[in-house]
């Protein structure tokens, strides 16, 4: 089951967001709180709208009522971010891969809290994947995935948390094979796809994949 938050960040294209609505077929939309005003833009009507809706103009909230959203509110004063609310939410709803929009862009600790959020969601057994206009973000550890892009896309590996160790690239410009790679070593930035697909193999370690979606 495929499900996508809508963040309060930066989406600067409405086709991105109508393409990736439509093309995904997502059984869940959640809002995170003022993440509702770009699908309101849209006239696409979530599932769910999570927060202490402080970012979202009166005239919405009553539109998406009337609609007969479920609304779930929450004191502006919480432990839980907006974010982390909706994450909650699509691990009771049995969501098993989770596709976070507008997660990036405006303010770099928000940027970087969300990216981290991703390593949360691994470990609750959800597949995490951050789209933007430009990039899609993954996560993996001690395991084997296959991402799927065009020719010439450029591809970094950035290690998390430690070293990587047996460490395998195939179908990108600079291949890898049972390499390791130190914690803080930025050898795995800018390679490029030579296929519309690739294929990363990790024995031990956890890494960020981001595919840039322009080729170079």
């Amino acid at each position: 089951m495929r499900a996508c938050i809508i963040l309060n960040g930066e989406i600067k294209s409405k086709d991105f967001l109508q393409d990736t609505i439509s093309s995904n077929g997502y059984e869940y939309i959640i809002c995170a709180d003022g993440g509702a005003k770009y699908l309101y833009e849209l006239d696409i009507i979530p599932h769910y709208i999570l927060g202490d809706l402080d970012s979202l103009e009166e005239h919405i909230i009553e539109f998406y009522k009337r609609k007969k959203v479920e609304f779930k509110k929450f004191p502006s004063r919480k432990n839980e971010t907006d974010t982390q609310l909706c994450v909650h939410l699509a691990d009771e709803l049995g969501v098993e891969e989770l596709h976070l929009l507008g997660a990036l862009g405006g303010r770099v600790d928000h940027t970087l809290a969300n990216i981290n959020l991703m390593y949360y969601i691994k470990e609750l057994g959800i597949k995490p994947i951050i789209k933007s206009e430009n990039e899609d973000i993954y996560i993996i550890e001690n395991e084997n995935i296959t991402i799927y892009g065009q020719k010439g896309n450029t591809v970094s590996i950035i290690p998390l948390k430690g070293d990587l160790k047996g460490i395998t690239l195939k179908n990108l410009e600079y291949p890898l094979n049972d390499a390791n790679i130190k914690f803080g070593d930025p050898i795995g930035l800018s390679n490029v796809m030579t296929e519309d697909s690739f294929n990363v193999n990790l024995d031990k370690g956890s890494i960020l994949i981001i595919l840039n979606k322009k080729a170079v």
